[in-house]
C-alpha cells in the first residue's frame, strides 16, 4: 500500500520536478544552522524521481544496501547479515570491529532518528524545526528549557568521564565511527526522508550524541517530581491533615524485595529528623510540569528452574515507554569470539540493553525513587555572582549558552550554576536550583558492553555497579540456574520526607547525605519464593533501615506476584499470558467496593442501565469491553468529588496534586467516617454512600459515548497512537484499537484527558503518544543455546517509505510475537538472511 501511495503520485512529481527546476523556485537562501548563507535545494530536488522523496520507497525486500564497504580504521573483515525482518546479525574477530558494525548498521536503518533524538534532548530542535514563525516561537522555548535544566552540559561531563576508562571510551567511539562510515558514504538521493523534508543533512557522530542519548533515557525515567504541589499541600493544609491526604506507603503493598533477611546490616547514620518544607513562595505557583503519562514503567521477572517445565530459569522483560514511529528500540545480535549477544538496542548508543547472549540474560525496569529535589535559592544580590550557604558566600558559575535558530540567526542565553545544580525556574523574584542525580556523569553505557560479556552472576554484579541514573530493576537469570534482582543506581542517602517538598538552599542541612552503599541496595539472589519480580512498585517494605521516596505504581507488582507464587512447571505460554493480561487489580480492588456502597434506589433508569454493563465483567481491559470506560470515568468523578478540598484550595490559585489512588481505596476499606468524604461547598454532612452516588450519576452524563449515544468501548476512548517522532501525522498510526491500562500488566497507557475534555465540553479529548510495552521479550535458558521471542511495536527500518518501518505493529497489538534468530555462526539460518555485507 504504501508503494501504491508513491506511485500515484509520480505522474504529479514529474510534472512539478520539470515546472520548479525552471522556476523562481529553483533557488534561495536562508541561514543555516551555525547562522551562515546556505543553498537551498529547489523544490525540483525533493521531487525528483531519480533522488528526491521517490528514492525513500522501497519493496518488500527491504532497503538497497551496498554489498561491501572498505574502511581502513577495521582489522579484519566483518560480515553483516540482515534477516527477514530486517534485524542485523553481526560476526566479527573482536570487539572494536563489531561495535564499529553495529554503529554502521543501526545508521543504515535508523539515522534520522539517532540524530534527532540528540537534537531534542540538547535543545537543538529550533535549529532544524523551525520551518515558521510560530515553530520558531515554541521550538526557541523548549530549547532554552532544555539548556537551563542542565543535560546538555551533564552529557560533556559524562564524555569526560568515559574518557578516563580507555577501553570502554575506544568502543564508545568505534561505534561512532561506524555510524559516520555510513555518514560519509550519503548522496542526497539516499538521505532518510525527514532530511529531505526539513532540508537539512546529517551532522558527524560523536560520543558526545551517545551520550546524550542516555542522558535523554534518564531525563525519560526520572523527571518526574512533586515538589512544588505538596509543598503547596503542606502550606494550605498543615502538617496533620497533610500527612492524611499524603500517606507514603500503600499497606497493600508487595514490595520487590520480600526478603528482609539482607536488612541486617548497620546503615549509614543520616539523621531521623523530618525535612522541613521552604514555605517562601507564592501559593500559586504553577505546577512542575510532568512529561511522563502514567503507563511508563514496566515489568520483569525470572523464574528459577524450580517453577519452570525445563527446570532452566526464564526470564521476561517488557519496558513501557513512550510509543513513538521509529520504535525507540532496534534489535541487533553481536557475534564475536568472546560472545554471542542478541536484544534490544537504543538506536544511537553500543551494546544491548535488554537482552541475552549464550550463558544468561537480562531485563529492565525503572525503580521510580525520586532523585529530583529542588532548592529556593538567596542571592547576595542582582548580579546572582554568589549565594548564602551556611551562612557565607558561594560563588555562583555562569555559561554563556548560544540557542541557534533556523531562519533567524540565534539567541545568547546566561546559565546559571549552583553547587546543587542549574537555575531553572523563578516564580515571583526566587529562582529555584535543580538537583537532579540526572545531571551527574556517569557510566551506564560500560554495563551494558560488560553484561554483553557476561557468563555468570558474578559477572553480572561487577557489569551493574556502574549504572548509576535512572536506577533500574535489573532482572538476572543465568543456564546454571542462578536468578537475581537488584534495584541499581545511586540512590540517595535522605532525612524522612526530604526530597518531599521544596527546600531551603541556605543550609547544607538540606543536601543529600550522600548515596546508599552499593552492598545495602536492595536485591534478591536465588530467593526461596522461586523467582524474582518487579513492576515498579515500592522496592522495599518500610522495616528498610534507609527512608526511600519515589512515584511507585500500586498494582501491577502486586497482580504479578500473586501470579507467580501460584506457577509451576511454566513455559512459554504462561508468560505470554502475563506480559498480554489486562487485568486490572485497581478495578477489582475499588469496583466491589463501590458497588457496596451506591445507593441503588436513588438511580434513574437510564443511571440503571448503565451499571448493568457492570454485569459479569471480569475486570479486564479488552478493546471492545465499554466496562472499563464506565468505571475509569466513574473513578475520575468520584475522585473529583472526594477530594474536592484540592478544588477550593485550586480556586484559591493554589496547585495540588490529587492523592495516590490507592490513598482513596484506603478510605474506602478504613475511613469510611472521615471528614474527606463531606463537600465542602454544602451544608448538607455527606457520607461516603452520597458521594459514590454522586459520582455515578455524573458518570452518566460524563462518560464518552458514540453517535448513538451509547458508551463507546475501551479501545475507541484510549485511542492508543504511535506518533511520527516530528509529529507528522502521516508517518504516524492513530486511533490502534488494543486493549491494556496503566494498571494491568499489559500497560498500554489511557491517552483520553478527563480534565480537559470536562473544560472543553468534548467528550473525546485526547492526549499525547500512548505509552506501554515497547519491547516484549521471553527468554527460555537452557544447557545450551537459549530459546528466545519478542516483539516491539514499529519496524526495524526508520524510513516511513519501507514495508519495515511498522510491519510489526499489529503483531504486536494482536499480542503475536517473533521467534528471535539467534545465529551461532554467518552460515546458519540461511534460508532467513535477505541482505549480506562485508565489511572490509
Amino acid at each position: 500500500m504504501r508503494i501504491l501511495s508513491f506511485l500515484a503520485v509520480l505522474a504529479i512529481t514529474i510534472f512539478l520536478f520539470l515546472f520548479l527546476n525552471s522556476s523562481d523556485f529553483a533557488s534561495s537562501t536562508v541561514e543555516s544552522l551555525s547562522g551562515k548563507e546556505t543553498f537551498i535545494p529547489p523544490m525540483g530536488k525533493l521531487l525528483s524521481p531519480s533522488s528526491g522523496f521517490w528514492r525513500n520507497a522501497e519493496s518488500k525486500t527491504g532497503p538497497s544496501l551496498s554489498s561491501s564497504l572498505s574502511d581502513g580504521s577495521l582489522s579484519a573483515p566483518v560480515e553483516l547479515l540482515y534477516d527477514d525482518r530486517m534485524v542485523p546479525h553481526i560476526f566479527a574477530d573482536n570487539m572494536q570491529d563489531a561495535f564499529f558494525a553495529q554503529g554502521y548498521a543501526t545508521a543504515s536503518l535508523r539515522l534520522w532518528q539517532m540524530e534527532f533524538q540528540t537534537h531534542a534532548v540538547s535543545g537543538r530542535l529550533a535549529e532544524v524545526l523551525a520551518t515558521s514563525e510560530k515553530m520558531r516561537e515554541v521550538l526557541l522555548k523548549m530549547d532554552r528549557k532544555k539548556r537551563k535544566a542542565g543535560l546538555p552540559l551533564a552529557a560533556k561531563k559524562t564524555v569526560e568521564l568515559w574518557k578516563k576508562d580507555p577501553k570502554t571510551y575506544e568502543l564508545l567511539q568505534r561505534y561512532a565511527d561506524g555510524v559516520n562510515a555510513y555518514i560519509d558514504d550519503l548522496s542526497y538521493a539516499e538521505l532518510p526522508l525527514e532530511y529531505k523534508l526539513l532540508n537539512y543533512r546529517p551532522e558527524k557522530w560523536t560520543v558526545l550524541k551517545s551520550a546524550l542519548l542516555l542522558k535523554a533515557m534518564a531525563e525519560d525515567l526520572t523527571a518526574k517530581d512533586h515538589d512544588f504541589e505538596m509543598t503547596n499541600a503542606y502550606k494550605y493544609f498543615g502538617r496533620d491533615t497533610f500527612n492524611l491526604f499524603y500517606p507514603e506507603y500503600f499497606p497493600e503493598q508487595s514490595p520487590i524485595i520480600n526478603d528482609t533477611a539482607f536488612y541486617n546490616f548497620k546503615p549509614v547514620a543520616v539523621g531521623d529528623s523530618l525535612a522541613k518544607p521552604f514555605l517562601g513562595f507564592d501559593q500559586g505557583l504553577p505546577k512542575n510540569p510532568k512529561p511522563q503519562p502514567k503507563g511508563i514503567g514496566s515489568n520483569n521477572w525470572a523464574l528459577g528452574g524450580k517453577k519452570t517445565a525445563s527446570g532452566y530459569p526464564i526470564l521476561c522483560n517488557d519496558p513501557h515507554l513512550k510509543l513513538n514511529l521509529p520504535s525507540i528500540w532496534f534489535e541487533a545480535q553481536i557475534v564475536t569470539p568472546d560472545f554471542n549477544v542478541y536484544g534490544a538496542t537504543l538506536p544511537g548508543a553500543p551494546g544491548i540493553i535488554s537482552g541475552f547472549n549464550q550463558h544468561i540474560a537480562w531485563g529492565v525496569t525503572n525503580v521510580a525513587h525520586d532523585v529530583r529535589d529542588w532548592y529556593a535559592i538567596q542571592w547576595t544580590d542582582e548580579t546572582k555572582s554568589s549565594y548564602i550557604f551556611d551562612g557565607e558566600e558561594k560563588a555562583s558559575e555562569k555559561i554563556l549558552d548560544t540557542v541557534y535558530v533556523r531562519g533567524a540567526g540565534f539567541v545568547v542565553d546566561t546559565l546559571i550554576y549552583t553547587h546543587f545544580g542549574p537555575v531553572v525556574r523563578t516564580v515571583n523574584g526566587q529562582d529555584y536550583v535543580l538537583h537532579w542525580q540526572a545531571n551527574e556523569p556517569s557510566s551506564e553505557a560500560k554495563t551494558f558492553i560488560l553484561l554483553a560479556q557476561a557468563k555468570n552472576y558474578q559477572d553480572y554484579q561487577a557489569a551493574i555497579k556502574h549504572f548509576s541514573c535512572p536506577a533500574q530493576n535489573l532482572v538476572f537469570a543465568c543456564n546454571n540456574g542462578d536468578i537475581a534482582l537488584w534495584t541499581q543506581g545511586k540512590l540517595p542517602l535522605r532525612r524522612p520526607e526530604q526530597g518531599k517538598f521544596v527546600a531551603d538552599g541556605r543550609y547544607s542541612f538540606n543536601q543529600w547525605s550522600g548515596f546508599m552503599p552499593q552492598e545495602h541496595i536492595p536485591h534478591e539472589y536465588n530467593p526461596q519464593k522461586g523467582y524474582v519480580a518487579s513492576a515498579n512498585q515500592h522496592s522495599v517494605s518500610p522495616a528498610y533501615p534507609y527512608y526511600t521516596y519515589g512515584y511507585f505504581e500500586e498494582y501491577r507488582g502486586r497482580y504479578l506476584n500473586g501470579q507467580l507464587d501460584a506457577l509451576s512447571a511454566a513455559t512459554d505460554s504462561e508468560m505470554k499470558a502475563l506480559q498480554l493480561s489486562n487485568f486490572s487489580q485497581k478495578a477489582q480492588d475499588f469496583l466491589p467496593l463501590l458497588m457496596k456502597y451506591l445507593q441503588r434506589g436513588e438511580l434513574s433508569k437510564d443511571e440503571l442501565e448503565l451499571l448493568a454493563l457492570f454485569r459479569d465483567w471480569d475486570y479486564e481491559y479488552t478493546a471492545e469491553a465499554v466496562a472499563p470506560t464506565i468505571f475509569e470515568d466513574w473513578f475520575y468523578n468520584l475522585q473529583a468529588l472526594t477530594y474536592d478540598e484540592l478544588e477550593e484550595a485550586a480556586a484559591q490559585g493554589m496547585e495540588l496534586n490529587y492523592p495516590d489512588a490507592w490513598h482513596l481505596l484506603g478510605l474506602l476499606k478504613r475511613d469510611t467516617s472521615s471528614f474527606i468524604w463531606d463537600k465542602v461547598s454544602t451544608e448538607k454532612q455527606e457520607r461516603i454512600e452520597d458521594i459514590v452516588t454522586l459520582s455515578f450519576k455524573e458518570t452518566l452524563n460524563t462518560v464518552p459515548k458514540n453517535k448513538s449515544g451509547q458508551p463507546i468501548s475501551w479501545g475507541e476512548m484510549k485511542a492508543t497512537a504511535l506518533y511520527h517522532l516530528a509529529r507528522i501525522e502521516e508517518f504516524s498510526i492513530l486511533n490502534l484499537s488494543v486493549g491494556g491500562t496503566a494498571d494491568a500488566l499489559n500497560a498500554v497507557s489511557n491517552r483520553y484527558d478527563f480534565a480537559a475534555s470536562r473544560k472543553a465540553d468534548s467528550l473525546m479529548h485526547k492526549g499525547g503518544s500512548a505509552a506501554g510495552p515497547s519491547w516484549r521479550m521471553i527468554v527460555e535458558l537452557g544447557e545450551k543455546k537459549p530459546k528466545a521471542q519478542a516483539i516491539y511495536p514499529g519496524g526495524q527500518s526508520g524510513n516511513p517509505g519501507s514495508h519495515y518501518y511498522d510491519n510489526m505493529v499489529q503483531a504486536w497489538a494482536e499480542g503475536r510475537y517473533n521467534k528471535l534468530l539467534y545465529l551461532e555462526s554467518a552460515e546458519e539460518g540461511k534460508e532467513k538472511i535477505r541482505i549480506r555485507q562485508r565489511l572490509h
